[in-house]
C-alpha cells in the first residue's frame, strides 16, 4: 500500500510531465525545427549589422569597413557552426528551463498562445523585432557606449594578470 510520501511524489513527478509536455510542445511550435536555425541567423545577422553601426570610423573608411564584413562574416559563419552542434541540447534546456519557470497554468497559457497563428509568429519575428528601426537605435547606442569602454577594461585586465605574475 503506498504511503502519503509516495503518492505525492507520484503526484509531483505526474505534475512536472506535464509541465515538461507544455513545455516541449512551446518550444517545438516557437522555434519549429525547420525553421530554428534560420531564425537564430537572422538575428545574429541583426545585431551584426547594428554593431557595424555602432563603430566610429566603418562608415566612412571602405577598408575598414572591409574588414569588418569579412569579419563579421566569419563570426556569422562559426556562430552558425557552433550553434548547429548545440542546437538541440539548447532546444532541451530551454523546455527544461520553461518546465521549470512557469506553473502548469502559466504554460498552458502560452501553450494556448503560441498555438496560435499570432503567437507562433511572436517568436519567429524575433529578428524583425531586433531589426526594428527603435531597437536598432538603442541597441546601436548600447554598443556605441560598450565598445568605447572595453580598451580601458582590457588595460585593466592586462595590470591585473601582470600583477599577479609580479606577486
Amino acid at each position: 500500500m503506498p504511503t502519503a510520501a509516495h503518492a505525492q511524489d507520484a503526484s509531483a513527478t505526474a505534475t512536472k510531465t506535464v509541465e515538461i509536455q507544455l513545455a516541449q510542445e512551446i518550444i517545438e511550435n516557437g522555434f519549429p525545427p525547420e525553421t530554428r536555425m534560420g531564425m537564430f541567423d537572422d538575428v545574429i545577422d541583426q545585431l551584426l549589422g547594428q554593431m557595424r553601426a555602432s563603430l566610429p570610423n566603418i562608415q566612412d573608411d571602405p577598408r575598414r569597413a572591409a574588414v569588418f564584413d569579412r569579419h563579421a562574416e566569419r563570426v556569422r559563419a562559426t556562430s552558425m557552426e557552433v550553434l548547429s552542434d548545440h542546437i538541440d541540447a539548447i532546444m532541451d534546456s530551454l523546455v527544461v528551463a520553461y518546465a521549470d519557470q512557469f506553473n502548469e497554468a502559466e504554460l498552458r497559457g502560452l501553450h494556448e498562445f503560441i498555438m496560435t497563428p499570432e503567437g507562433h509568429g511572436f517568436l519567429a519575428r524575433t529578428a524583425e523585432v531586433n531589426g526594428h528601426p527603435a531597437f536598432a537605435a538603442a541597441n546601436q547606442a548600447y554598443m556605441q557606449d560598450y565598445f568605447s569602454r572595453m580598451p580601458q577594461l582590457i588595460e585593466q585586465l592586462q595590470a591585473d594578470i601582470a600583477k599577479i605574475g609580479s606577486d
